[in-house]
């Protein structure tokens, strides 16, 4: 957890928290989160389950044991039955090819600007936004996010500004939200989630971090000591990157006694306030329901009415304010402990009004979760299931097994007969019977080694199990059988990318959620001039000057875009750039300066060398041999500056 206000904000935005408070404040909203926690424990056991069968062990679901009737898993009763339980993990390489058609595909956020006159300001928005993006990798976030996703149809991220220990700087940043510690208002049934009204998480920090948060007074320190009193110093015997604390998970107990249990919920609050018109400016908003904001307003328009007077105007044609009661709703948070005393408390910070989280939950039918994992789960046991059952026939069957005619080796005793029939040039003697031949005497049997049918039925589950996911073998790029005109597969991958379009496509929604929220944060908590460099980045040198002057007045004139940024894309806009540059309509340093080749930002510094020392009149360096035969190895046409 990170504190996401920043002090020289906090004191101007909202109420300061009261550690002096009466105790016990916000017990009825603590609650009412817990209410909303424990709502979500069927999802939770899904996530658990699906989790389980994506990367842990398929055999861990409970089942009786009949001798004991106690709960045990199915792999213990396997084992019980003298078996041993196989299994085919098919769902990890699924999940893992989605994974890496998102990271294939990702794209990079990109602001325009609806007034051509502010394009320069969608594109120094553009740079800042990726910047975020770079601090706070968010390939790996969103790859996290993406399996939570997969596994239990849930997937949030926290956007705050503030100090990161870790990173040591004060910046906007971006956090992954555990599924198994998410809390929300269960009766959503808006895909867009516009019908959410309270919003939070849990969270298991050190006391010192606790400290570092919310003890900025000697006394508040003191008071959050006396409420995590019975926090131990530290733990032993706890097993470590085994996802115990996610499944163990209770609303008011920590994870672990070494640590302390902070829950942050967010509540769409209202109160009594007057909604207020300013017809001259065009503006509007709400004021408390009290007669200083009444007077506030009627002092304002009194002093409208008489300045309108003395310039000889009509009363009729004064602009005045116009207000009226009415309720307003506001997005107000509080920090608690587990015993509801409040660490921190305050209406939004933000200028955007909202929460600091991006939900998204998919699929979401009639106020339903979905879980794309779940769907084929039962597949996933039926694989498992027939390989343990041609496993066990396997086992239990006849494997070689010798029928001797006891009377035939009336010379040799068993074990020399034994110890002949498996040595190298053994010699048995028999004495065979009139009419009796040699296959009479000794005989070796190999029954069948599984029931017939069991392998149709194992490759038939592996088939289904492809085509409920959607992931099929075009999608994964396996070979085509002999004879498949590529027309045919390439139509057939494309068919098997629309079993997944939905998913992808809420997804980008998702994440253009969250980068409008990062925007909005950026805007207001960017208020000092800054240099951002990207490098390889295809932005201008003055756009990558942040001004917050020109930013924070276009909030309304920006939307959130995306721009390709994988290699095909790429590979496509270097060759666009190059027949531009055979045409003589691009320079040398204008083509370099808007392609990715990964040598071009050399090629650039060697350029401006030369230029400077022209201007100086110097000598020219010359750019170096190695990278022009790099340049010349790029484009088999031999292109060089030259030409």
């Amino acid at each position: 957890m990170n504190k996401f206000l920043d002090k020289r904000v906090r004191a101007s935005s909202r109420e300061e928290c009261r550690l002096d408070e009466q105790p016990g404040v916000a017990i009825g909203f603590l609650n009412e989160c817990a209410a909303c926690w424990n709502a979500l424990d069927e999802a939770r056991r899904k996530l658990r389950r699906s989790l389980m069968y994506s990367y842990g062990d398929q055999w861990g679901d409970l089942v009786t044991d009949p001798d004991t009737l106690a709960q045990i898993t199915e792999g213990d009763l396997i084992k019980k039955n003298g078996k041993v339980p196989l299994k085919n993990n098919m769902i990890a390489p699924i999940l893992s090819n989605i994974e890496g058609q998102l990271r294939q595909n990702l794209m990079r956020p990109i602001c325009v600007a609806r007034d051509q006159s502010e394009g320069r300001v969608g594109e120094m928005m553009s740079v800042a936004i990726e910047y975020v993006h770079d601090i706070n990798e968010m390939e790996e976030v969103d790859a996290d996010s993406m399996r939570m996703l997969l596994n239990g149809g849930m997937a949030a991220q926290r956007v705050e500004y503030g100090l990161n220990s870790a990173k040591e700087k004060r910046d906007v940043w971006v956090y992954p939200v555990n599924p198994s510690r998410l809390f929300f208002n269960t009766n959503l049934e808006d895909v867009r989630m516009w019908d959410l009204t309270c919003i939070g998480e849990l969270f298991d920090l050190p006391l010192d971090d606790v400290l570092a948060h919310f003890g900025n007074t000697p006394e508040k320190k003191e008071r959050i000591r006396n409420i995590y009193s019975n926090v131990e110093s530290q733990v032993f015997g706890s097993r470590a990157m085994q996802g115990d604390e996610s499944r163990s998970l209770s609303f008011y107990t920590a994870s672990r006694s070494n640590l302390c249990r902070v829950v942050l919920g967010w509540k769409l609050e209202t109160r009594d306030a007057y909604l207020w018109n300013d017809t001259q400016r065009g503006t509007w908003g709400y004021l408390p329901y009290d007669n200083e904001s009444r007077k506030k307003l009627d002092a304002e328009n009194a002093r409208r009415r008489k300045e309108a007077t003395e310039n000889g105007k009509a009363e009729n044609d004064v602009l005045l304010i116009e207000y009226e009661f009415a309720t307003e709703r506001f997005w107000y948070y509080r920090y608690m402990s587990p015993y509801g005393d409040i660490l921190q408390e305050g209406r939004s910070p933000y200028w955007h009004g909202e929460h600091n989280y991006v939900l998204h939950l998919y699929p979401l039918i009639q106020g339903r979760l979905g879980n794309f994992v779940e769907q084929f789960i039962d597949q996933q046991r039926a694989i498992n299931r027939t390989a343990t059952l041609i496993d066990f026939i396997r086992g239990t069957s006849s494997k070689g097994v010798l029928v001797v005619d006891d009377d035939a080796f009336e010379s040799m005793s068993r074990e020399e007969v034994i110890d002949e029939y498996v040595r190298y040039n053994g010699v048995l003697f028999v004495k065979l019977k009139p009419g009796q031949s040699i296959d009479g005497v000794v005989r070796q049997y190999n029954s069948g080694a599984a029931v017939a049918g069991d392998f149709e039925l194992l490759n038939l589950q592996l088939r289904l199990i492809n085509e409920i996911s959607g992931v099929n073998s075009a999608m994964q790029g396996q070979t085509p059988r002999s004879g498949t005109p590529a027309s045919l597969y390439a139509q057939q991958v494309q068919n098997s990318s629309l079993n997944l379009k939905g998913l992808f496509d809420g997804f980008r929604t998702f994440r253009r959620r969250r980068d409008a929220k990062v925007m909005k944060t950026l805007q207001q908590f960017y208020t000092d001039m800054r240099y951002i460099d990207l490098a390889g980045s295809q932005y201008s040198e003055e756009a990558k000057w942040y001004d917050p002057q020109k930013v924070q007045d276009s909030e309304l004139d920006i939307t959130i875009s995306e721009g390709y940024n994988t290699p095909a894309y790429q590979m496509l806009a270097n060759d666009f750039l190059l027949e531009l540059f055979r045409a003589k309509a691009l320079d040398v340093k204008t083509m370099l300066e808007n392609s990715s080749y990964p040598f071009a930002t050399k090629i650039l510094e060697a350029i401006k060398r030369n230029e400077e020392a022209v201007a100086k009149g110097d000598s020219l360096q010359g750019i170096p041999q190695e990278l022009m035969a790099q340049l010349q190895a790029s484009d088999k046409s031999g292109l060089t500056l030259k030409d």
